[in-house]
């Protein structure tokens, strides 16, 4: 099932626009397909691919090879990335991944090379973001802790360490993967050994899903950093600039009716660097320091990528795609290449099962992010019908009773006027809640139909959330497997106007 991303709930208006055509602020050409290589210095890619190989192979993947080509200049890059959350992240992380594997195999049949990296965000400093799990509940082998009026479990994780504390290198909270492995009836695994940081755990639990179909790109990777050092030097001595620029590109944003995806901090300037201390924590700072103090911010981590890696295609999320409309301008400014910008594949699971019930009680797809008793309601309309009618006819009998009484009193107490007007509201308040009990009532009857649609809805809209925003992929794959990651791959459309509903 695929529909328009139009219908997914809070698309970004920016990327429905892009998608459309509109090229005003970023290009949607296929320039970076089949480009030669950009490279500057062949000898920085080959020593940086060394120290990329080497780390993924500590984590399991053997990319020597793949690495081998790339540093030679014989393969078109692909790159996508998200931080490194506990159990892997939100279903979108995988979906990044997996537009990634497509991309990959669908270029494969075209006898193009592909080198696909996936960015580990491990310097970002976001600890409530990375350790927190949502549990879809009804995966949920053993429950006992669920509230079962809920449809997601929320794991999370107290932060001990402090605010500025880059989450990369930090331990997993033991009392987090203690409450997962409670929930669910497996043996621990390594990547969620004792000790080990969400950096290396997400790394080797991505490395036992795709193997070596993806290389993971670690941000604080020295070598990667002493690679950004002219970058590096770059943003320095063009600070003021890039902070025009920067401002320009926000006016030009807010007159198209769009708003900036990052906003000036206060004092009125982006952050564009920080430095990191000997704690790992990060501070704002365009002073000059070595490229391994120094950390890039959420402006400048594409430009650090984009220079260091050189990407023929960028994959990200709408979030993402609006960072590169905010920032291409420093893309000239500062020499780096501006890769083909694509967007994620969205896709959705639902169990084959539950996916039964849009065509049993014939419904449409978006329907399932409306709300159960008014979508039950529409199935009952002459019953719904009815009740309507009889509110409408009661609440207008109550009006016409109470300016009857008022005729009759008014008169001899003026004093009653304010007391009538409260009364009204009251009573109409009142008469309509028990007209919108009726109703639900209604939808209730059918006790099958309410709990078959109450699940597909709890499955891909998840308390008034879209399914891949929040639910985590790892309960989904511990319960469908490599077979649903699989279907996903196969399913998933890279730079497309739709969202995927995949059945495992």
């Amino acid at each position: 099932m695929k529909l328009p991303l139009s219908e997914y709930p809070g698309m970004n208006r920016f990327v429905l626009d892009w998608l459309a055509g509109d090229e005003r602020f970023l290009p949607r050409a296929n320039a970076g397909r089949n480009a030669q290589p950009r490279a500057k210095n062949l000898a920085v890619r080959a020593e940086l691919a060394r120290a990329i190989e080497a780390q993924n192979r500590g984590w399991g993947i053997m990319a020597g090879d793949q690495l081998a080509q790339w540093a030679r200049g014989e393969t078109l890059t692909v790159i996508a990335g998200q931080q490194v959350g506990f159990a892997g992240g939100p279903l979108y992380t995988l979906a990044k991944a997996a537009t990634l594997v497509r991309l990959k195999r669908d270029l494969a049949k075209q006898g193009i090379v592909v080198t696909p990296f996936f960015w580990l965000a491990t310097e970002d400093h976001d600890f409530d973001e990375v350790a927190t799990l949502n549990l879809p509940v009804v995966t949920l082998d053993r429950a006992k802790e669920a509230n079962r009026q809920v449809d997601l479990l929320c794991m999370r994780a107290v932060r001990s360490a402090d605010r500025r504390a880059m989450v990369g290198s930090l331990p997993l909270p033991e009392t987090l993967v203690s409450e997962l492995l409670s929930l669910y009836d497996f043996e621990r695994p390594s990547w969620l050994r004792s000790g080990i940081t969400f950096r290396d755990s997400f790394a080797e639990l991505f490395a036992s899903i795709f193997g070596s179909e993806l290389i993971l790109v670690d941000a604080l990777l020295p070598e990667l950093r002493r690679a950004g050092a002219p970058l590096f030097d770059r943003i320095r001595a063009e600070s003021a600039t890039i902070q025009q620029a920067l401002h320009a590109r926000a006016a030009e944003l807010e007159s198209a009716g769009y708003r900036e995806q990052v906003i000036a901090r206060e004092g009125n300037e982006y952050t564009l660097l920080f430095e990191i201390d000997e704690h790992g924590h990060r501070t704002p700072s365009m002073q000059p320091a070595a490229a391994e103090r120094t950390s890039t911010s959420a402006l400048t981590r594409p430009l650090l990528q984009d220079s260091v890696l050189e990407p023929d295609i960028f994959i990200g999320g709408p979030a993402e795609v609006a960072y590169y409309a905010q920032i291409s301008p420093l893309h000239k400014l500062l020499d780096v290449p501006l890769p083909r910008v694509g967007l994620r594949g969205h896709a959705l699971v639902v169990p084959e099962r539950t996916a039964r019930t849009f065509e049993r009680y014939d419904l449409a797809p978006v329907d399932v992010f409306r709300d159960v008793d008014g979508l039950l309601a529409e199935r009952e309309l002459e019953a719904v019908a009815a009740i309507q009618a009889l509110v409408e006819e009661g609440r207008q009998e109550l009006l016409s009773r109470i300016e009857k009484i008022g005729e009759l009193a008014l008169p001899a107490d003026h004093s009653l006027a304010g007391s009538i007007e409260r009364s009204v509201g009251h009573l109409e308040y009142h008469f309509a809640k028990l007209g919108e009990r009726a109703v639900r009532a209604v939808a209730r009857k059918d006790r099958d139909r309410r709990n078959a649609v109450s699940s597909l809805v709890a499955t891909l809209h998840p308390d008034g959330h879209v399914q891949d925003r929040v639910v985590s992929w790892f309960a989904l794959w511990l319960r469908y497997g490599n077979a649903m990651v699989e279907q996903v791959i196969e399913e998933v459309e890279p730079d497309a106007n739709v969202f995927t509903i995949v059945q495992v």
